[in-house]
């Protein structure tokens, strides 16, 4: 069975999800397979930070939003350490694996080295209104007239090569990016949704079970949970959340949601946009 490498960050607050997932992460994802936690983290004493499969790599705490948009500079620093595995997956903080998920139905397959899992809230939307990353001046743009599919952030991983080579490159374009004074829309999830429209032949998608909100109703087979943040944590006050949106605010973003994006679509396929 293949070696894998499961990536996880849990800085300042977000410890309190880790015992849990490593717990469900042990018993139900990709049993039989020989498995080693990278966590980052800057607790101090961490539970299970001595087991076996667990290696432990100091990160500091970063503020909103470089706590996820820095995510590929955090791997890419345990590169060395990282490029002996024959996989490696990143989960998000607060996701529980609540069924067995075999190998066989989440490695990349045949001519394909990454995977990655579709968004649970688009996953029957148009692509046109897909939440992508639509300023010209990002590396993570998406024109109107591009994409097929919306994937998440929380989940996604492949082979060990492919996948740091996908670090390497969303890394490279963040930086650009900040040295434009630019922060795609959705951080690293924009960066990655680029990069996946970009190589959509390389990448097993997964159905949106493998990321399944807490509470949410959706059709297909929960196998990771994604946990409720502000049951456990202060999101608000991790992410400096902004003042309520007044009414006009609130009607002019009703507007560039749903019926802006028709007139932008005649634009970029008039330009002949693609990614």
């Amino acid at each position: 069975m293949p070696n894998v490498g499961i990536l996880y960050i849990c800085t300042g607050r977000y410890t309190v999800f880790w015992p849990d997932f490593y717990r469900s992460f042990v018993k139900n994802f990709l049993p039989g397979c020989p498995k080693t936690f990278y966590v980052f983290t800057d607790a101090e004493n961490l539970e299970y930070a001595r087991a076996p499969d667990v290696r432990c790599i100091y990160q500091k705490a970063l503020d909103w939003p470089y706590s996820t948009l820095k995510r590929f500079a955090v791997f890419l620093g345990a590169e060395a350490a990282l490029a002996g595995q024959d996989y490696l997956f990143f989960a998000n903080a607060n996701l529980l694996c609540t069924a067995p998920v075999s190998a066989q139905e989440v490695l990349p397959g045949p001519g394909q080295d990454l995977t990655v899992v579709r968004h649970p809230g688009y996953y029957n939307a148009k692509p046109l209104f897909f939440p992508y990353d639509r300023n010209p001046r990002s590396r993570a743009c998406m024109p109107y007239t591009a994409g097929q599919v919306y994937v998440a952030g929380g989940l996604n991983g492949g082979e060990t090569a492919a996948f740091l080579a996908l670090c390497h490159e969303l890394d490279r374009r963040t930086e650009a990016d900040l040295a434009d004074g630019v922060i795609a829309r959705w951080h690293d999830e924009s960066q990655l949704n680029r990069y996946v429209a970009e190589n959509p032949a390389r990448c097993r998608v997964l159905d949106p079970g493998y990321c399944a909100p807490e509470g949410a109703v959706q059709p297909f087979a929960e196998k990771i949970l994604v946990r409720e943040k502000a049951k456990w944590i202060d999101v608000a006050a991790v992410k400096g959340d902004k003042a309520a949106a007044t009414f006009f605010q609130r009607k002019w973003g009703a507007f560039c949601e749903n019926w802006a994006p028709y007139l932008l679509w005649v634009r970029d396929w008039a330009r002949r946009r693609k990614v």
